[in-house]
């Protein structure tokens, strides 16, 4: 039998980046001011703020907690809670107490795990993967952090022991701070920097541009420093949160087929420097999409041929955002 052509319709995406960057907030201070700042700048850009009201979830519920987090979710952020890990050495049991707490204290959207590992040992990474497993049974659409605060392996990413990897945290080095080439391969919401004691707003933001040429979609960058440099916003706060708005507002995305041949299409995507994903779908409802595939556009842009679409009558295309 003849088999028909196939139907290659495509969903234009305009959008700001290959990825919507945020600010990813150390909020080590207590519910107040502070905490508002963060729920204003929720309605202005991806934000998800770490909660730690004493180096973990503490022993019981603080309604002052409650609210703020509630506030904050309520904006448009997210709230994760923090539990520390002591690179692997505190014991499993203790973390999925203090795990456990803020699931029955407050309405957290995840955990961020610090102190996390960086190397190779098989028992450092099945650890961590045990710990993700077990957050991620608490609900659905969880976002689980591991903070190693430096460069990792993939296999930290892909195993996975985290959705966002930390992958920069120090008060200086920056400007010339080199990812490892594995981190193109995937998307830029998978990685998170944190500089700290950058003193001016200039220097901020030249930092969030490279995090974008970095392939980081999470950033924040305080001027705050000493033994807790998350214990305030910097003073920069609100041109850190207008300028990421701005970028993410600024850089529009397009997704075309540009060649066709033997039922496979090659797409061409065009936007800002940066890892896409490129989905698809055969639900004439545009629903159901899976991954057809990631690619690197260093300079802007990539293509993808998207050798399984010989196996559809009818293709949809996106960019996942």
């Amino acid at each position: 039998m003849k088999r028909k052509a196939a139907i290659f319709l495509l969903v234009m995406v305009v959008g700001s980046h290959a990825f919507a960057l945020g600010i990813m907030v150390p909020a080590y201070f207590y519910p107040g001011t502070l905490w508002t700042s963060m729920s204003n700048a929720a309605t202005r850009v991806p934000l998800i703020a770490i909660m730690n009201p004493n180096n973990g979830p503490d022993t019981t519920q603080n309604p002052d907690y409650v609210a703020a987090v509630n506030s904050v979710r309520s904006a448009g952020g997210k709230v994760i809670g923090y539990v520390y890990t002591s690179y692997g050495a505190r014991a499993t049991n203790v973390v999925q107490t203090d795990i456990d707490r803020y699931f029955t204290f407050y309405s957290v959207d995840g955990i961020f795990l610090d102190e996390m590992t960086d190397d190779a040992d098989t028992n450092h990474l099945n650890y961590y993967a045990a710990l993700y497993q077990y957050i991620q049974g608490k609900g659905t659409n969880l976002t689980v952090v591991g903070n190693p605060g430096i460069n990792t392996l993939e296999e930290y990413l892909t195993r996975p022991t985290a959705d966002v990897l930390v992958t920069f945290e120090v008060n200086t080095g920056y400007g010339s701070y080199v990812p490892d080439g594995w981190v193109t391969n995937h998307l830029a919401s998978h990685f998170c920097h944190l500089p700290y004691n950058v003193t001016n707003a200039t220097t901020m933001t030249n930092y969030v541009n490279l995090a974008v040429s970095r392939n980081a979609s999470w950033i924040y960058v305080t001027n705050d420093k000493g033994a807790n440099p998350w214990d305030t916003l910097p003073t920069y706060w609100t041109n850190e949160v207008e300028f990421i708005r701005s970028l993410n507002q600024s850089v529009p995305t397009r997704l075309t087929v540009t060649a066709f041949s033997n039922f496979v299409p090659t797409l061409t995507i065009s936007g800002a420097a940066g890892t896409y994903q490129i989905q698809a779908t055969t639900n004439y409802f545009l629903s159901n999409w899976f991954s057809a595939g990631t690619v690197s556009a260093p300079a802007g842009t990539a293509t993808l041929s998207d050798t399984n679409a010989i196996q559809s009558m009818n293709r949809f295309y996106r960019t996942a955002q």
